[in-house]
């Protein structure tokens, strides 16, 4: 399905480092709650809301590792595919991002472009 991106940071803006590296925020695109967060690497984009109570990721916590760590039963994503733990059972969707000379894209298909 095609995707159009819509910029999250623009660099000359937010500056070059706009999010700590090993943090996690909520953001708002088309009135879809988005967790953006920040490894060492590269930026990773899931839903907000854990699959499980749901509790807004965004107001939880990044390990280093590479999950997001939802901030009431402490289940843990994996921010590259979405898993949860093997006894979680379940996932949460990933967003593609894109850093671009100009600032940081996130990736919304066709669904959300008429919203």
């Amino acid at each position: 399905m095609p995707l159009k991106f819509y910029k999250i940071y623009d660099f000359a803006e937010h500056g070059k480092d706009p999010q700590a590296v090993f943090s996690v925020r909520t953001i708002e695109i088309k009135n879809k709650l988005i967790c953006l967060a920040r490894l060492a690497d590269a930026y990773y984009a899931v839903d907000d809301k854990c699959p499980h109570a749901g509790a807004r990721l965004g107001l939880g916590k990044c390990s280093e590792e590479g999950k997001v760590i939802c901030p009431i039963h402490r289940y843990q994503y994996d921010l590259k595919t979405g898993r949860g733990l093997p006894q979680q059972g379940d996932y949460v969707n990933t967003y593609p991002i894109e850093t671009r000379a100009d600032g940081v894209y996130i990736g919304l298909d066709k669904k959300w472009w008429q919203i």
